[in-house]
């Protein structure tokens, strides 16, 4: 067996030293995608350390899009994840809305619940991804907005899933007209801010929520062949 050099000894102190905040504590880490993943690219993410997966559900409208639809990758991306090794997977949901050509709120999250029921998919929670989408227009109003999501909610309410919300406080402010407007706190929030940092020291409070759940650290990030964007747990 040949000895280790020093840059071995140092690449892997990096490493192990890569999956703790600034805090000192083990910080867990995951990616969320939009596009397929094969099961090989998952369970290289997997052995990178990023430990949860989240992949797409259901799309929005956009451009001269008429209207959402389900994730046609949705179903093999869980497959694929779980064969990774990935022992529960959550599902992200783009919602359709701001055009009459959308189905409605309980009827898209039915949608993607008729799937999971199919497909005997053991999902860890449903995250609605509420942020402006400015090729859909898909929140011209505030108060439009306010209606809409509490739509979602009750249709999120009787899913018999645990759910959960995707936003920041910028884009909270500018759909609902508010920070502080609240829709339901007491579910986890998924936020994001790209500053490639495992830690909540910068979040801001908003709609009610004071702690976070999960942080999107960082943007779309290529690695093991394909592009991810990056999640901190806490």
């Amino acid at each position: 067996m040949k000895p280790f050099s020093p840059f071995t000894i140092l690449a892997s102190a990096a490493t192990v030293l890569s999956l703790f905040s600034n805090t000192g504590v083990q910080a867990a880490t995951g990616v969320d995608v939009s596009t397929l993943i094969s099961e090989k690219t998952w369970a290289c993410a997997k052995d990178y350390g990023y430990e949860h997966a989240i992949v797409r559900g259901y799309i929005e409208a956009w451009g001269q899009n008429p209207g959402g639809a389900l994730d046609k990758n949705l179903v093999q991306n869980y497959k694929n994840a779980i064969a990774a090794g990935y022992e529960t997977v959550d599902i992200y949901i783009f919602p359709c809305t701001g055009r009459d050509t959308c189905k409605s709120a309980t009827q898209q999250i039915q949608d993607v619940l008729d799937v999971i029921d199919e497909n005997s998919m053991k999902i860890g929670t449903l995250w609605l991804d509420v942020e402006v989408d400015p090729q859909a227009d898909n929140w011209p109003t505030a108060s439009g907005a306010r209606s809409t999501l509490q739509a979602y909610k009750k249709a999120l309410d009787n899913s018999g899933e645990k759910w959960g919300i995707y936003a920041n406080k910028v884009q909270w402010t500018s759909i609902t007209g508010s920070s502080t407007w609240e829709l339901d706190s007491s579910v986890p929030l998924w936020y994001p801010h790209y500053d490639n940092e495992r830690t909540f020291d910068d979040f801001e409070a908003f709609g009610g929520w004071t702690k976070p759940t999960i942080k999107q650290y960082a943007g779309t990030s290529n690695f093991c062949s394909a592009g991810w964007d990056k999640n901190y747990y806490g």
